[in-house]
Order: C-alpha cells, then sequence, then structure tokens
C-alpha cells in the first residue's frame, strides 16, 4: 500500500446525495473503520430546516462555528428566530446580495461534518459536487472549518481544489471565472471573516478525486502541480459507468462500452504512482469479494454505495427505501441511464419506480421551475445598449425563461429539476414534489434490509471492524 494514502481506510462509504449519504450514515460507518462520507448537496436548505424543527444538536453544533455572523444567520431559522417562516434564500450573480446564501452553505456544510465526527476518532469526508458550482467555494469552506478529514469531488474535474484550500487555509478571498468544467463564474469572500488561524490549526484534508478515465487523471496530476507545486492527490477513486447518480459521458459521446470499463485504463492509472480505490464497478455488487479482488488488482481500496444508501442509517426516505428492496428480492428492480433527465447534461441513474419522476408520466406532468438553485450555471447576458449583465440559468427553468436569459431552446428538452426531486427523496422537499431514486447497477444484488454495521462488517470482516471500533472509540464519551 501506497504511503500516499497513509492512514486511509480501505473502504469508502460513498458520498450520494441529497442528504443519502447523510451525517447519520456518515458517523455510523466512520466509527468502524470506513471513510464515513456526508454530501454537500442541498445542505443549504437541510440543515436550516433542521434548525427550524427544533433539532437540538443542529442548534447546538450551528453555535461552535467560530463566526458570529454565520452562527446568528443559520439560527434565524430556530423557533422564535426572525427567519423562522421565511424562505431559505437562492444563490445570485450580485455578490452582496448572494453572500447570505453562500455564508448559510458554509455553515451548514460544518454542521453536517461535525455531526458526522461526533463521538468517535474515525475520517469523515465530504463529496463535493462540482457540478454544483455555486455551493463548491462555502461547502469547502464550512467543511475545512469543522475539520474534515477528506474532500472527494466528482460530476466534474476538481482542477482547483488543492488551489482554492490553500487560499482559503490562509485567508483569503477566492474567485474563479469559470470554475474549470462548469463555465460557472465563483466567488467567496472570506478575508474579514478572521479564519485563517482556525483553518491552519485543522489538519491537512486528504483531497480525493473522483474520475472516469486515464486522461482526465493525467491531466489533473500536471495541472494541480502547475497551480501549487507539489500538490498530488491522496488517492484517485475510478468510478465507471454502473455507479448511481451522475455518470460521466461515454469515451465516443454516444454509448458506454469497452472503453468506460474500468478495466480499460486501470493499468495506465496505477502507473501514475497514486493509489486508487474502485467504485461501480462491482461483479458481486460491493462486497468483500469486490474488495480482495481489486486490491489483488493492485488497487488500495473500494468505494461503496448503493448498498448504504439502501441501509437502515441512509438519509433515504424509509417508503422509497423499502420498496426499492422489495423489488430487488423478487427481481424487479431496474436501474436505467438517461441522458436528457438532468440539467447537467451528465447521464444520470434512475429507478423508474411508480409515484415519482422515474416514471415518464410524472415527468411529463410536472410544472417546469428552478426555485432552489443548486445547479444554475452562470452566463453573461448582452443588454439592448450593448452592455453585459451575469445572469443565472438552469435547463429545468421555464422554457420562455430559459431561452430569455440567453439560453438555447433545445438544452431544455427532457431535462427535470434534480434539486427538488432529491431532495424529496430524503424527505426534504415540498410536500407536492415527487421524488427520484438514483441507486447504482450494483443495487439489484442488495435485497436485504442491513444496518451500516453490517454492511462494513461484510466487506472488512466483523473481527476487523471490532478491532477499528476499538481503536477509533472517543475516550471522552
Amino acid at each position: 500500500m501506497s504511503h500516499a494514502a497513509g492512514a486511509m481506510p480501505e473502504l469508502i462509504q460513498a458520498g450520494m446525495g441529497a442528504y443519502i449519504s447523510c451525517s447519520r450514515l456518515a458517523n455510523a460507518t466512520s466509527r468502524l473503520g470506513a471513510l464515513g462520507v456526508v454530501s454537500s448537496v442541498g445542505l443549504r436548505h437541510i440543515v436550516p430546516q433542521q434548525v427550524r424543527s427544533g433539532d437540538q444538536e443542529a442548534i447546538e453544533i450551528a453555535k461552535t462555528f467560530p463566526v458570529a455572523r454565520y452562527v446568528e444567520e443559520l439560527l434565524s431559522y430556530a423557533p422564535g428566530g426572525k427567519r423562522h417562516n421565511r424562505a431559505i434564500p437562492m444563490d445570485v450573480p450580485d455578490a452582496v446580495k448572494g453572500a447570505f446564501a453562500k455564508r448559510l452553505s458554509a455553515s451548514s456544510a460544518y454542521v453536517e461534518v461535525m455531526r458526522a465526527k461526533k463521538g468517535h476518532r474515525g475520517m469523515v469526508g465530504i463529496n463535493v459536487m462540482w457540478k454544483c458550482a455555486l455551493t463548491v467555494l462555502p461547502s469547502i469552506y464550512g467543511a475545512l472549518l469543522a475539520g474534515v478529514d477528506a474532500f472527494l469531488c466528482g460530476a466534474g474535474v476538481p482542477m482547483e481544489l488543492p488551489e482554492i484550500i490553500g487560499k482559503m487555509r490562509r485567508g483569503e478571498d477566492l474567485e474563479y471565472d469559470p470554475l474549470t468544467g462548469t463555465g460557472t463564474h465563483v466567488h467567496m469572500q472570506i478575508s474579514e471573516d478572521g479564519t485563517a488561524d482556525v483553518l491552519q490549526s485543522r489538519p491537512m484534508p486528504k483531497l480525493l478525486p473522483i474520475l472516469s478515465n486515464f486522461a482526465f487523471c493525467k491531466r489533473l496530476l500536471e495541472t494541480w502541480n502547475k497551480r501549487v507545486e507539489g500538490s498530488r492527490p491522496d488517492a484517485f477513486v475510478l468510478e465507471n459507468h454502473a455507479a448511481g447518480g451522475h455518470n460521466a459521458q461515454p469515451r465516443d459521446k454516444v454509448a458506454f462500452g469497452e472503453l468506460d470499463q474500468i478495466n480499460a485504463y486501470f493499468d495506465k492509472v496505477k502507473e501514475l504512482g497514486v493509489p486508487i480505490y474502485v467504485a461501480g464497478a462491482f461483479l458481486h455488487g460491493g462486497t468483500r469479494k469486490d474488495l480482495l479482488y481489486w486490491q489483488e488488482r493492485g488497487a488500495y481500496g473500494i468505494q461503496v454505495g448503493s448498498r448504504f444508501a439502501l441501509s437502515e442509517e441512509s438519509g433515504l426516505r424509509d417508503d422509497l427505501k423499502t420498496r426499492a428492496l422489495e423489488a430487488a428480492r423478487d427481481g424487479t428492480l431496474r436501474v436505467v441511464t438517461d441522458t436528457r433527465l438532468s440539467p447537467t447534461g451528465f447521464p444520470f441513474k434512475f429507478v423508474p419506480m411508480e409515484g415519482t419522476l422515474g416514471e415518464q408520466s410524472v415527468r411529463d406532468a410536472q410544472k417546469r421551475g428552478c426555485d432552489l438553485g443548486y445547479l444554475l450555471q452562470s452566463r453573461m447576458l448582452t443588454l439592448p445598449d450593448g452592455s453585459e449583465r451575469e445572469v443565472y440559468i438552469c435547463p429545468a427553468m421555464p422554457e420562455h425563461q430559459y431561452v430569455a436569459l440567453g439560453g438555447k431552446l433545445e438544452d431544455t428538452e427532457g431535462r427535470v429539476c434534480l434539486c427538488n426531486a432529491l431532495l424529496a427523496t430524503a424527505g426534504y422537499s415540498k410536500p407536492d414534489r415527487p421524488a427520484l431514486v438514483t441507486l447504482g447497477e450494483s443495487a439489484v444484488e442488495s435485497s436485504e434490509r442491513l444496518t451500516a454495521r453490517q454492511v462494513v462488517e461484510d466487506i472488512l470482516t466483523p473481527e476487523r471492524v471490532a478491532e477499528n471500533e476499538a481503536r477509533l472509540a472517543d475516550p471522552g464519551t
């Protein structure tokens, strides 16, 4: 095992959004010796809703955020607070008006990571989805302040990640126009927070980009070293198109084939000298057999998603979890890939479950709209007088609105609002919003309802888990 991975666990519990990989799940897996991972997707709406409901653990953790303004703003949603009944803000292009939403995203990421780290000494990571460009910077900032142990970044290539972390730890303001692979202008002012000392007191987190081919691995290595001399990933997570959620585009731009299989480029990536975790490409559904197989091939470990998504502690709504497991048991569970569904333009996995957006009739009945804004992209709109104005657009918007803001009508075809759908899947959206269940292809092997402990024990063995749990126990609890 390469020393670059250091004390990294062999098993990563994948970061699945929105809130499927919640702090409860990450806490349960990390204390057993896996890398427990929370998802950053949607936290700006989820955590304030928890605070609004009077969740005392969330409220108490929020109070420990090291900048008073952030604390006051998040706690203004608590019972009796001035924003208790107000809508949670979307990000907007104006730097001043958009700053509140960014601060909420940062404090929400902080609360979620701190909850995951509570009561043990295991490693906790956060998955930052690069295509949710407007929340990339605040999510990283809040997680750093919480002392997160690892960043996992996918759905895009995180070329700026080491530079972002370096600037934040020095307390510098940040701006990227655009953030690589997103086309979106992102910025965040943190210098006035005075958090540099706090950030520098935190350990340097592990950096684990999630990639799907050799070319991006090689390019990322070169780019990171160019931007921040000597910077290298602590490991690559190689994920193929069998994984749930967003998948990378096929190499031939038409259909997934042999070139998209990890076997096609695994050995070439291994030659780059960076430890490798394998995700999605599991013959046995993400079991110990898969761990041992890939370790024999030269991988450091594996990242498992769907088994944890269907486990007791995940944030997936209980009724949806039960239906998926029943379908897997009777052999009717299907996982399909749609190339038009996601506003990101990436292929997206979903389960065609009755009454959800996985059903065409439900999609057809949905009114278009964008009121959460996690997948917004920035554009410069030319005004009649020739001047330019920055605007935010999303292909899931009403067609006329999207076109008026400079988008192309054909880009809206087949798109759905993933933000509302995925929040509904975790029980955090408006009651009338249908859910959308996303799982990896290996979910068809998951017919038994298990706890997170049972999944970890199945992969690492009960004996190893018992040793890990004793080693990682917090003596103060």
